[in-house]
């Protein structure tokens, strides 16, 4: 596999932005690919670091994307963290844009993206430097942003069966559209705020202790995280209905290993409790 840059990234999109979509769709959809290329580059010099290794560009092509007739164009930037130590919340980003084309020719577009932590155990000045950080660069394009999105996050990543988050949230949002400049504008912000949001956390806690118990509690967190992917989460159940789509890019969003119990509720008042019941009640941290 060849080593992963920008320029390599954009050569291998050129090809694969249909010709059968009007001209302004075709240059937003480059500005797209130009601005997920660098928030990737920029993410993975920062990873590549912590991880010791460079990480390789491993490329492949939807066969069925490449037919005459085109009804959707889908663009999307999705970074995913699974820590090994439990001290180190996943962290999950997903920016987008969508444009259909409807019966008349016509052509409408949406941005749409969410931006989430998922501890094992709660840190509330990492959650609080999360939001806030989330907030500010929300309320510097609309100051309802922040809390109608934050919302929308504690609702989405609800799972029925547990009563419970998936995790302490962040900002979920979609429908906003392509036709407004302001809307890119904001979606640029996203991306350039996923560094300064997570990054400091996953620096603090990568090189803390931990227990064999921590670790048996993390893989728990891991099996609820699983089971709201599978069952709930409509990106996963998009990709796995799409004819021809790599199955193997959607499992890798999951954690490597995951482990269930019977009776595994966690003692009242432990740390792991403390967790528990911020995702069953979730707080204000901005």
């Amino acid at each position: 596999m060849e080593a992963m840059t920008e320029e390599k990234i954009l050569s291998f999109f050129q090809g694969c932005i249909p010709t059968d979509f009007s001209s302004r769709t075709q240059t937003q959809a480059n500005r797209i690919l130009r601005l997920f290329a660098k928030v990737r580059e920029e993410l993975l010099q920062e990873l590549q670091k912590i991880e010791g290794a460079e990480f390789k560009l491993d490329t492949w092509k939807r066969a069925e994307a490449f037919t005459e007739d085109h009804s959707f164009l889908g663009i999307s930037f999705v970074c995913i963290v699974h820590a090994k130590n439990p001290h180190v919340p996943a962290g999950h980003f997903n920016l987008r844009i969508l444009v259909m084309k409807l019966n008349d020719g016509a052509e409408v577009g949406w941005y749409g993206g969410v931006m989430d932590i998922n501890p094992s155990y709660l840190v509330p000045e990492d959650a609080t430097h999360f939001h806030k950080t989330l907030k500010d660069m929300c309320d510097k394009h609309d100051a309802s942003y922040y809390p109608r999105f934050k919302k929308w996050c504690d609702e989405y990543f609800f799972i029925p069966h547990r009563g419970e988050r998936r995790g302490l949230g962040g900002i979920f949002f979609d429908n906003l559209t392509s036709e407004e400049e302001e809307n890119f504008s904001f979606l640029e912000s996203c991306s350039n705020t996923i560094l300064p949001a997570y990054l400091p956390i996953l620096k603090a806690r990568m090189c803390d202790t931990y227990t064999d118990q921590e670790m048996v509690w993390q893989q728990f967190r891991n099996g609820r995280y699983t089971e709201f992917n599978l069952m709930h989460d409509k990106g996963m159940k998009f990709g796995l209905q799409l004819s021809g789509f790599r199955k193997e890019t959607l499992f890798a969003s999951l954690p490597l290993t995951a482990s269930w119990g019977y009776k595994s509720d966690p003692e009242p008042g432990s740390r792991e409790d403390e967790l528990v019941q911020v995702l069953r009640c979730p707080q204000e941290w901005a």
